[in-house]
């Protein structure tokens, strides 16, 4: 079974925010795994990625999200849906904007 992490990392690397970046930087629809994987880790979107896994899995963001749910968290996944649908600053409202903008 793959770990979270990599599951995760890999959804955002082939998902269709990073799709959409990688077609308008190589002027044409890109749906090839590899290019869209070189496209993320040269465009920093694997080293963006560390960053806010680290902040999701670090002690400020476990305290914010036991407050929340009002008991010890310490599954990956529950801090990483949290941190990102409360604390990142790219949760639900900015699902809405990039579809606005046609992506």
């Amino acid at each position: 079974m793959m770990d979270f992490r990599v599951r995760m990392q890999l959804a955002e690397a082939l998902g269709a925010d990073n799709r959409w970046y990688c077609s308008q930087a190589c002027g044409r629809e890109v749906d090839d795994c590899e290019a869209l994987l070189n496209h993320f880790v040269k465009s920093g979107g694997a080293k963006d990625f560390a960053r806010r896994f680290d902040e999701a899995m670090g002690n400020l963001n476990r305290w914010y999200c036991c407050q929340f749910f009002g008991y010890e968290v310490h599954d990956p996944e529950t801090l990483w849906k949290y941190y990102m649908e409360y604390r990142s600053g790219v949760g639900a409202g900015s699902s809405e904007s990039c579809k606005s903008a046609g992506r």
